[in-house]
């Protein structure tokens, strides 16, 4: 039966698709296709950019990705036109959608032998310049409709067309007579797509299919097992259904790749009876998202592919620095018709050396906006057992008397839509008052008032491990405003234990310390051992601190003493930081410490 799915899979897969998602973050647009007017098309800075570009020049998503009823949005960045292009039913011939900032003008035309023809409408207004757009163009049945927003203002417009020759076609991006705009992100579904992704797991014990450390986190060189649970958002049941599992990655193997998940009806959720087996190779890195895809069929010719991506590594960090700023983290409102205030700053850092933090408010230190509830969201990552989160935040917002708080932020973990807030370590040191017109729940509790940078910890549940987003929501009321929020340095470790090669040759050991957090000395204690050990402490920017050798005197166990000093003997600031051990010439970890003045 598998064999015969898997080449019904084989045969449909080339034409039939509901979702795609690029956000040039391997600076990679080589599978896209220059079409209609002379355009220079790279892949720089995890964007794609247009260059130099004539009235009319399209970039076309790759060959399957073809639709005519269909959403496409885009965030995207420009001087004289930036937009997107659909139903492109051959290279040169389709329609498009697009703002243009110099001229004060935004129009649906239609795109003929090359170039735009046709006005089918157009609105005009003073679009601001200098900033970045998220354009949604909706094209279903004869009906079109363009939805422009800027979110760092808060403005947004809405205007519709016909379109007289609706056809399936391929979809991209559009720009003219540009010396240079940018997308940050490309995504398009079908319009009448109506399943969905809910959940995914890994299991990554010694039972089943699975062989690995058992801490939840899916790591080279670990084969687990591995489910993605669905939704029906349709109107009608799904019967016999079932999934069929791809990489788009050489690194990740998929070893089995049959989902069955029976009977699903509308609005229900549905997990598959069994897990497909997915192998991580030793090639894979660490804190990486790797392109995946499922492709679920149902009775009565109902098929739909669905792309997304799968977390390698253990934890995840960020401190806004070099290949984070601010790289893969997403920038988003939470709901329709709030604002949203969350930028990268260099206005307030806390990073040794570094320039750079996340901040919800106006740029430099201007005020946040009223009415925000607007979020910044990690990529995917896997939270181990026993996982904790570290970072370090400054805020200034609206509070009233006691620990009561009109304005705030928090911490919610989630997948594919579905999230939960999570609790700092101490609770949140503000409650939302009853009369409050921002977005959170009366009680709600937040971290409001002011403090200067200090450290945030979290330690995960067991049942809030696995593959995870983590986001920090900000919220307003209508009236009263501050600095804003900070956010820096952000970690999430678990305990020490990585996945060593088979081959490798390296022993058991296990390592403790204490007390952590500490002040001046802390000391690890280490069993198994065999041979000298070395203890190498990094900052949270990665750099080395300190490293101090136990040598081996015959004895499985051994203590190391840290003094709280670097290699140098200045006292090393307080913060987070990660050790890892390097023990026969194999280098394992990380174990983290917090020192606190």
């Amino acid at each position: 039966m598998r064999i015969g799915i898997y080449f019904i899979f084989v045969l449909v897969i080339s034409s039939i698709t509901s979702g795609f998602y690029d956000d040039f973050s391997d600076n990679n647009i080589s599978d896209w296709q220059e079409s209609c007017l002379f355009g220079k098309w790279i892949a720089d800075d995890f964007m794609a950019q247009a260059l130099y570009t004539a009235s009319c020049a399209v970039l076309l998503a790759p060959e399957w990705v073809e639709f005519e009823d269909c959403v496409v949005t885009t965030k995207t960045r420009a001087v004289h036109v930036c937009g997107v292009a659909a139903r492109m039913y051959d290279p040169n011939n389709g329609v498009c959608a697009y703002v243009s900032p110099d001229h004060d003008v935004a129009r649906i035309r239609r795109i003929y032998n090359g170039n735009i023809s046709t006005k089918y409408n157009s609105i005009y207004h003073d679009f601001p310049s200098n900033v970045w757009y998220e354009l949604t163009f909706t094209c279903k049945g004869d009906s079109l409709n363009f939805l422009i927003e800027v979110p760092s203002t808060g403005q947004q417009w809405e205007f519709s067309a016909i379109d007289p020759y609706p056809a399936s076609g391929r979809v991209g991006l559009m720009t003219g007579d540009e010396y240079h705009a940018y997308w940050d992100w490309f995504q398009a579904i079908s319009e009448g797509s109506s399943i969905n992704l809910n959940s995914m797991t890994v299991d990554d014990d010694m039972f089943g299919g699975s062989s690995g450390d058992g801490d939840m986190a899916f790591e080279p060189g670990e084969e687990i097992e591995f489910e993605i649970g669905i939704r029906n958002d349709g109107s009608e049941s799904l019967e016999n259904t079932f999934g069929i599992l791809q990489s788009l990655s050489t690194e990740i193997q998929v070893i089995t790749n049959y989902f069955e998940y029976g009977n699903i009806p509308p609005g229900e959720n549905a997990e598959p009876y069994e897990p497909c087996i997915v192998l991580a190779l030793y090639s894979a890195q660490e804190q990486t998202t790797y392109p995946m895809q499922i492709t679920i069929f149902a009775d009565n010719g109902i098929n739909q592919l669905i792309p997304f991506e799968i977390p390698v590594g253990c934890g995840i960090s960020c401190d806004c620095e070099g290949d984070t700023y601010p790289y893969p983290w997403t920038i988003t409102t939470v709901e329709e018709g709030w604002l949203n205030n969350w930028h990268v700053s260099n206005s307030q850092n806390h990073t040794p050396s570094g320039m750079y933090s996340f901040k919800c408010g106006d740029v430099g230190f201007g005020d946040y906006d009223d009415l925000l509830y607007c979020a910044i969201e990690s990529p995917f990552f896997n939270i181990p057992i026993n996982g904790e989160l570290s970072f370090w935040m400054k805020i200034d917002a609206q509070f009233g008397s006691g620990n009561q708080a009109y304005d705030g932020g928090l911490l919610q973990i989630g997948q594919f839509g579905n999230w939960e807030t999570i609790e700092p370590v101490g609770g949140y040191p503000y409650e939302i008052v009853s009369n409050s017109t921002g977005p959170f729940s009366p009680s709600t509790g937040v971290f409001s008032g002011y403090s200067d940078w200090q450290l945030v910890l979290v330690d995960f549940l067991p049942d809030q491990c696995g593959p995870m987003k983590l986001r920090y929501v900000f919220g307003s009321d209508a009236a009263g405003n501050r600095e804003g929020w900070y956010i820096d340095d952000i970690e999430v470790i678990g305990p020490v234990g990585i996945n060593e090669d088979p081959n490798s040759g390296s022993d058991e050991f296990s390592v403790s310390v204490g007390p952590n957090p500490f002040h001046s000395i802390t000391t690890f204690n280490l069993s198994g051992i065999s041979d000298d050990v070395t203890l190498l402490i990094y900052d949270i920017s990665g750099h080395l601190v300190r490293s101090i050798k136990a040598v081996y005197q015959g004895a499985s166990s051994s203590a190391v003493v840290w003094d709280g000093v670097d290699g140098s003997g200045n006292p090393a600031p307080s913060g987070a930081y990660f050790v890892k051990l390097n023990h026969m010439g194999c280098i394992s970890g990380s174990l983290r410490i917090i020192k606190v003045d």
